[in-house]
């Protein structure tokens, strides 16, 4: 049915009675989104969730900029109630500040700090300017600008302190904590036996505050041997990754929220104060609505007590979750002797192990499934044309799984067999040394990881898929087979996916020339090859076909005179004629995860929390509580 023109002045008329209504609304909405979902992405992985908080992230400040904007312009001469109006302006800025669970997106948001304070400074003004203008003396609703204006600077304040403070290092463990007797800090040696958990609350706490990982130039040294409360070693596999877990998720909330700030003094105060002010406006707007109701319009008043109970109830919600942190836990344990508190370590103790701090699964990525089962996409010529149909077509095969115990205990103990081979030195070495723990150092075996590491990457995932299959086959598999197969796919996962976190520049460039390659060897098959199996048995049962010249012509100086599927038939060969296969390429594979992990920019690793936490961010963390920085190769 058409739209007449009637009904067209109608929507007209709605829109410019109620467009700054209408756009605050949003904003609540937005605010609420944030609120509810913003600390949910450290465990959530996926495109939308990332999608629906950045923009949501990003629409809150634009809106913002609207309304201010509006209300700057707005013509207060004859306007009914324009006190109500110029209540917005506070009411916006307590929004836009609201959220504790999410002050930044992204790593670089932290760096905007001072820039945010300058903004903060100037929003300030605008905001006065605004409130004077619509200041009526001869209306009671005036003196609500007063806790309003108060609430909304307070909150928008907190959020510019929380993002100055990230990158600092101000906040966390001093001295003075360490240098207790027999350098125990105090709440370790006071720890309650009767309350399961805290004890790997405040392990984690402690290293995290020594070690700073999220900053690149704080300057650590491994305190081992000096404080050797500090070591986790003597901890079961899954305790040490709890540990791992509860301090990747202080620097998280460090990163990324409000946390840090609230839970000081200072922070108690700022939001008793904030609340208080938030309540006090609704309660004298109830008051002096009730006297003035034949002289405000019904949608002021509705919206009005929509806007201020929607704040308050934010805020409610946002106080309510407050004990329900790791950093709550820490605040009790100091006062742990007072009845009460004691009461609530108790309840709270053994629920903190259940809490989710990151996703607790793996992406995997297998090569050989990829090009069995890859197909064109729709509109393949358009998405061809923006240069983005591979990695499209690479995020459709993509897959992920629990993060197992069995794999815990495996990169545990084989990382003590690195660190035993370092003697906390920097990582060079990426599959060397267990190639030398199991004489394999040789010819046969030591140019597989002397090549580029995205090349090194790629042969040890054919290989170690043919492996699988070969063993598979004949009915040994274990659960060993198994670990070494997730650790393959899931560094052919980083490769694909995250080749950023390698450091490597060659990384799509070595996954197309693969990628070619294989497909011109199943494609020449006398039969369709159908899954994996029988692609892997090509490589165990025949010789491969000698490269033309005119393929050699196609390629780049970076995949020239290296023959993969070659190379990694010879590797998968020499594999299977060792009894301890696995246990080399497993060896092998944690290995590399290590080497990868501790040269790869903190910055990515900081980044990688907020898609949900991977692995390989773990495995880094616990790698540097172990290097010690000052190290010189001197």
């Amino acid at each position: 049915m058409a739209l007449g023109e009637d009904d067209l002045f109608s929507w007209l008329d709605l829109w410019g009675d109620w467009n700054i209504e209408m756009v605050i609304l949003v904003s609540l909405a937005l605010q609420i989104f944030l609120t509810l979902f913003g600390s949910r992405r450290k465990y959530i992985t996926g495109f939308w969730i990332r999608f629906t908080l950045w923009s949501s992230y990003l629409m809150s400040n634009i809106i913002a900029k609207v309304v201010i904007g509006k209300l700057t312009g707005l013509d207060t001469k004859g306007l009914p109630h324009r006190e109500l109006k110029g209540l917005l302006a506070p009411l916006l800025f307590v929004q836009i500040g609201n959220p504790d669970s999410i002050t930044a997106y992204s790593i670089e948001d932290n760096r905007l700090g001072l820039r945010q304070l300058l903004s903060l400074l100037f929003q300030v003004g605008v905001v006065i300017w605004i409130l004077v203008r619509f200041w009526n003396s001869s209306s009671p609703f005036s003196f609500l600008f007063v806790p309003m204006f108060v609430a909304g600077v307070i909150k928008y304040g907190e959020t510019v302190w929380a993002l100055k403070t990230a990158l600092t290092g101000e906040s966390g463990i001093t001295i003075s904590e360490i240098d207790q007797e027999e350098n125990v800090p105090a709440l370790l040696r006071q720890l309650p036996e009767s309350v399961p958990g805290v004890e790997l609350i405040l392990k984690a706490y402690y290293r995290f505050s020594c070690l700073k990982p999220h900053l690149e130039n704080w300057l650590y040294k491994p305190l081992y041997e000096s404080l050797q409360w500090m070591s986790i070693d003597a901890y079961s596999a899954e305790d040490i990754f709890r540990i791992t877990d509860s301090e990747l998720g202080f620097m998280y909330d460090v990163l990324y929220t409000k946390a840090p700030i609230i839970y000081t003094w200072q922070g108690c105060i700022l939001r008793i104060i904030s609340f208080l002010s938030l309540v006090s406006a609704l309660c004298v707007f109830a008051i002096f609505s009730n006297t003035a109701s034949d002289k405000i319009s019904r949608k002021d008043l509705v919206f009005t007590y929509l806007m201020l109970i929607g704040a308050i109830i934010l805020e409610l919600y946002q106080i309510i979750l407050l004990p329900f942190t790791e950093w709550a836990i820490l605040k009790m344990m100091r006062y742990h002797n007072m009845p009460l508190v004691m009461k609530c370590l108790r309840a709270l103790g053994p629920k903190s192990s259940k809490w989710k701090r990151w996703s607790n699964s793996m992406g995997q990525f297998n090569l050989l499934s990829f090009c069995l089962h890859d197909k064109q996409l729709k509109y393949s010529r358009i998405i061809k044309f923006r240069g983005i149909d591979m990695e499209l077509r690479k995020t459709g095969n993509r897959t992920r799984v629990e993060f197992p115990k069995e794999l815990k205990e495996l990169i545990v103990h084989e990382m003590k067999e690195v660190d035993t081979a370092r003697n906390s030195k920097p990582i060079i070495h990426r599959g060397q040394w267990a190639l030398e723990r199991y004489g394999c150092l040789n010819n046969e075996f030591q140019w597989s990881v002397k090549r580029d590491f995205d090349k090194s990457i790629i042969i040890w995932h054919i290989a170690t898929s043919i492996c699988y299959h070969s063993d598979v086959q004949n009915s040994s598999a274990n659960s060993q087979i198994e670990m070494g197969k997730l650790l393959s796919n899931y560094m052919m996962y980083v490769l694909a996916m995250r080749p950023h976190m390698f450091c490597t520049t060659t990384a799509n460039i070595i996954f197309q020339h693969t990628y070619t390659k294989l497909m011109i060897l199943l494609r020449t098959r006398p039969s369709l090859v159908k899954d994996e199996g029988e692609a892997c048995k090509i490589f165990r049962m025949e010789e491969l076909p000698k490269e033309s010249d005119s393929d050699k012509g196609r390629e780049t100086m970076v995949t020239s005179d290296w023959h993969v599927l070659k190379d990694s038939q010879r590797l998968a060969l020499s594999l299977m004629s060792r009894e301890n296969k696995w246990n080399i390429i497993c060896s092998v594979w944690v290995e590399m995860l290590c080497y990868a992990a501790s040269n790869c920019p903190v910055d990515y690793h900081a980044e990688q929390l907020r898609r949900g936490g991977g692995l390989i961010t773990h495995v880094w963390l616990l790698l540097a509580h172990k290097t010690d920085k000052f190290y010189t190769s001197d």
